[in-house]
């Protein structure tokens, strides 16, 4: 494809979606956040906890549950990622776009995907014409932006109505075999695509990924459910003040990493929440 056809294709991604976010977020955060629900559950424990409301216990109750709940979905999310690992598709070379996709500045990119989601770095050695020699030699793997069969139809359709202009013959010949070039490019791109999102739609489905993937979707939003749950209820002690604070954690553990600086009240009510858990879990 010109390099023109590329750098266009790399334009107006759209967002990534809900599923998309999590998976990026949930093996890391969510694991950890998971942890914290743990350690936070020991505070019903504690002598202080016999005096504490009983509605805040019942619901800590509930949303310790829905985060293992949480876990055991991502746990078996990627259990099935590693059995189907042998048998998903590498997207072939026409279809990768910019490399370094795996970091967190393109997370609204259509990227190339495990079976359940995640961003699927790949060796860099056999990728010889989209790639440098200096590149491959530098980066051993990395994951690739991707251009789909209706971003291939959309510029298919761009060239098609574009029309080719030149000051000299010379250059107007030059630009008519341009676009020619790209039409023919996008032709093939379309077909190549196709086939490969009807290849992973049909290994997804026989694996069952997005069923999984439903369940982990779920999981997510009743441990949120449940953290707000959490915060209705008032404390009467210090350990019921740690148990709002451990599910405030776990809910917004979406943020926490990108307003743990903040200076704003945003990044404030944060802190607080992690030291008054890190305080309660001392304590029990």
């Amino acid at each position: 494809m010109p390099n023109a056809t590329i750098q266009a294709a790399a334009e107006g991604m759209p967002n990534t979606t809900r599923r998309n976010l999590l998976i990026g977020l949930a093996t890391a955060s969510t694991a950890a956040a998971v942890a914290v629900a743990s350690k936070a559950h020991a505070v019903e424990a504690a002598p202080e906890a016999q005096a504490e409301n009983p509605e805040l216990i019942a619901a800590y109750d509930t949303f310790y549950s829905a985060c293992t709940e949480l876990k055991n979905a991502l746990s078996d999310a990627e259990w099935l990622a590693d059995e189907w690992r042998h048998r998903w598709p590498l997207a072939p070379e026409e279809l990768l776009l910019n490399a370094g996709a795996q970091h967190p500045y393109t997370a609204g990119a259509l990227i190339e995907r495990d079976i359940i989601g995640r961003p699927l770095l790949r060796e860099t050695s056999p990728i010889t014409k989209r790639l440098s020699r200096n590149f491959r030699e530098r980066t051993r793997k990395t994951c690739f932006t991707l251009l789909t069969a209706d971003k291939a139809r959309e510029l298919l359709s761009r060239w098609e109505q574009s029309e080719p202009r030149g000051r000299t013959e010379k250059s107007l010949s030059r630009n008519i075999a341009f676009r020619r070039e790209a039409i023919a490019d996008c032709k093939r791109d379309i077909d190549i695509a196709e086939q490969y999102e009807a290849e992973t739609a049909r290994i997804r489905k026989e694996a069952g990924a997005d069923a999984a993937m439903l369940r982990v979707e779920e999981a997510d939003r009743a441990v949120d459910a449940a953290a707000a749950e959490v915060s209705l209820f008032p404390a009467y002690t210090v350990a019921g003040v740690g148990l709002k604070a451990a599910a405030l954690s776990v809910s917004a553990h979406r943020i926490i990493k990108e307003c743990a600086e903040d200076k704003g009240p945003i990044g404030q009510f944060i802190r607080l929440a992690q030291s008054v858990r890190d305080l309660s879990e001392a304590r029990a």
